[in-house]
């Protein structure tokens, strides 16, 4: 089930940073569309989407149902229960190599506690053989009263093609004269789209060419990269792409 109240707090968060970036104080969220604000003299209707280029981030999410599984196969040891951060080589096939990627964590750490060190990984192993993971580490200052898993999530900048983003346009374009046929949307003189594209997607480059959007219904289209979320200061474009 959708917790729809972190739905909506996640959205906003991420669209403040467009908010900013125009140097908008006040807006109301919404539903059809998700945010309404006046700008320039114009009231704006908002619809926000996210973008996925390297489905990074859905992976991740997905994961974390394997990683209660292998949490579960962690607390049936006998040794002392540790925070464990650790990174596996592939996320693919988690059900059926789940209790695998526990046993290679518990000989791990017990090969680590033995050996007096708490790191490992796939190039400074000091002799311990990793297969099914690339790094793993145990908190010595923190010990819980159960196992429990912290995945380090990392990757090699990518570049966020257009096709993603043609996508992700063309889904929310689809409603957009629903949207505009609605009562309490009369009032609404343009209608704008944001797309947010992940931290977890490692997007450091964006590939698009801004003619192609010049058709779209909405008037105005951004793209946020959450790569570079930062300090955004109004008026900063190395994170925020206008695409119309």
């Amino acid at each position: 089930m959708v917790d729809v109240e972190a739905k909506h707090k996640q959205e906003q968060w991420e669209v403040e940073f467009l908010f900013k970036h125009l140097g908008i104080a006040t807006y109301r969220k919404g539903e059809s569309p998700d945010f309404t604000f006046d700008y320039e003299g114009k009231h704006i209707g908002l619809e926000h989407t996210n973008c996925f280029p390297n489905g990074k981030t859905l992976e991740h999410n997905s994961w974390q149902k394997i990683e209660d599984l292998i949490v579960a196969e962690l607390n049936k040891s006998d040794l002392q229960p540790r925070l464990i951060a650790y990174s596996v080589t592939t996320h693919k096939n988690g059900k059926k190599t789940y209790t695998d990627i526990a046993d290679e964590i518990l000989s791990a750490y017990k090969w680590m506690i033995d050996n007096e060190v708490n790191t490992i990984d796939i190039f400074d192993n000091y002799g311990f053989p990793l297969k099914a993971l690339t790094y793993i580490h145990y908190s010595t200052s923190y010990i819980p009263d159960r196992f429990s898993l912290s995945e380090m999530v990392g990757g090699v900048g990518n570049l966020a093609g257009i096709n993603h983003i043609i996508d992700s346009v063309s889904k929310k374009e689809k409603l957009l004269a629903k949207y505009k046929g609605k009562n309490e949307n009369s009032s609404i003189q343009e209608f704008w789209l944001s797309i947010y594209i992940p931290t977890d997607e490692y997007c450091t480059e964006v590939e698009c060419d801004t003619t192609y959007f010049k058709d779209c219904q909405y008037d105005r289209i951004y793209l946020i990269n959450g790569r570079h979320i930062g300090a955004l200061s109004r008026g900063d474009t190395t994170s925020i792409i206008r695409l119309k």
